[in-house]
């Protein structure tokens, strides 16, 4: 059989780039199927639950197989609703004061929405207004942080609150009632009108804050109900002691001399008498020296220095003890509370170098603005440059 050229030809080529080392030349097929299978998206993981279909579907079956063949009926089992302990929802006028972690906020004026804090996520709506007046919507029951007349409409921005802040805008006095939040890039006022929508929202939002974080890194919570040690300290040592009063000195003194005259006064009575028995040690053990079995104090006991004739309602009758009466109301209980909350000043130092970022977390250097990406892309994630991807601030002066 007679060769034809072409293979000849074909041969010499292929033996001339053997022996240059040069690659072969790909066809336009396999170059094809090359950049198919390079640059196509990879193809996503199945989902949790047609992966363990399979396996779930033989296990009721094995379960069920067993329950009928001992009792001979199925089970009723009900599942729990879903429930969220932390679920607020009100009016307030927000002021936006930083975006994109530190840019000034372009648009920085009062505006109200409608805010709803449930669970670990922080949601506001813009508002829709009734425009039409009707007697169910007036009345001196309706709260104005939450009127009848205001409605949420769309969702305008949802935060998450990990790594988020909060506290009381306490330089900010244009307003009364104003909570200082930072979630995420963004720093925003929320202004309220009523005391109790304010402490009822801080208490919300700090316990959201509180469970957002995971367990080991939670932190305790800067809002406290009970003096601090080092105050409890300071204030044991700044008490006035009994030597620093002059007039507390002369009393003690004018107390022991009528004390002693007394003694004096008992011993001549009980001298005269049948029995001349000595008065008991225990009543002057702090004069002769004897045993004293009774309480001890630092300085001796003052008693009254006046009595008053008529019956005073703030002394018990049956302990003779001072028992003022508290006119004490809910709106007494919600300043003390507001008093035990933490301040967020606009220029309080961060909390975190975190920060949460389109779902994403970020580290940021609070002094130049810088962000870097900490957690790697998710799976399929594409126009990603990588975990160093890097977002510089417009502005590295504010």
């Amino acid at each position: 059989m007679a060769r034809r050229p072409s293979d000849a030809f074909s041969q010499y080529s292929a033996g001339c780039e053997a022996s240059s080392g040069r690659p072969r030349r790909m066809s336009m097929e396999e170059d094809m199927f090359y950049r198919e299978l390079m640059t196509s998206r990879p193809a996503r993981p199945p989902s949790y639950e047609s992966a363990m279909k399979a396996a779930i579907a033989a296990q009721r079956k094995t379960l069920a197989a067993a329950i009928v063949g001992s009792s001979g009926s199925l089970p009723e089992d009900v599942l729990p609703q879903y429930s969220c302990d932390i679920n607020l929802e009100g009016v307030f006028m927000r002021k936006m004061e930083i975006e994109e972690t530190t840019k000034r906020a372009e648009y920085r004026d009062w505006r109200m929405v409608y805010v709803e804090l449930r669970g670990t996520a922080l949601n506001f709506y813009s508002v829709k207004k009734e425009r039409w007046w009707s007697s169910k919507n007036d009345g001196p029951d309706i709260s104005p942080d939450n009127p009848p007349w205001v409605k949420k409409s769309t969702l305008e921005k949802s935060y998450t609150l990990l790594h988020a802040d909060a506290g009381i805008a306490a330089d900010y006095r244009k307003r009364r009632y104003v909570i200082r939040m930072r979630a995420e890039t963004d720093q925003f006022l929320l202004s309220c009108v009523e005391l109790g929508t304010f402490v009822k929202w801080l208490d919300g939002i700090f316990a959201a804050i509180h469970v957002s974080s995971p367990i080991d890194e939670r932190d305790f919570p800067r809002d406290f109900s009970i003096p601090r040690i080092q105050r409890i300290r300071w204030l044991r040592g700044h008490r006035p002691q009994p030597q620093d009063s002059i007039g507390f000195q002369r009393l003690t003194e004018q107390r022991r001399q009528e004390g002693s005259d007394e003694d004096e006064d008992d011993g001549e009575g009980e001298g005269e008498g049948e029995g001349g028995e000595p008065p008991d040690s225990a009543y002057r053990g702090d004069d002769q020296g004897g045993p004293n079995h009774g309480p001890r104090t630092d300085h001796p006991v003052v008693g009254r220095l006046s009595t008053t004739s008529y019956p005073n309602e703030s002394i018990d009758p049956v302990t003779g003890k001072w028992k003022p009466q508290h006119h004490w109301t809910l709106t007494h209980d919600q300043l003390y509370a507001r008093l035990c909350y933490s301040v967020l000043l606009f220029k309080s130092p961060r909390k975190s170098n975190y920060v949460i970022a389109r779902g994403t977390r970020w580290y940021v250097d609070w002094n130049t603005g810088r962000m870097v990406r900490v957690l790697p892309p998710a799976y399929g994630e594409v126009d990603v440059m990588g975990p160093w991807q890097v977002i510089m601030p417009e502005n590295r002066l504010l």
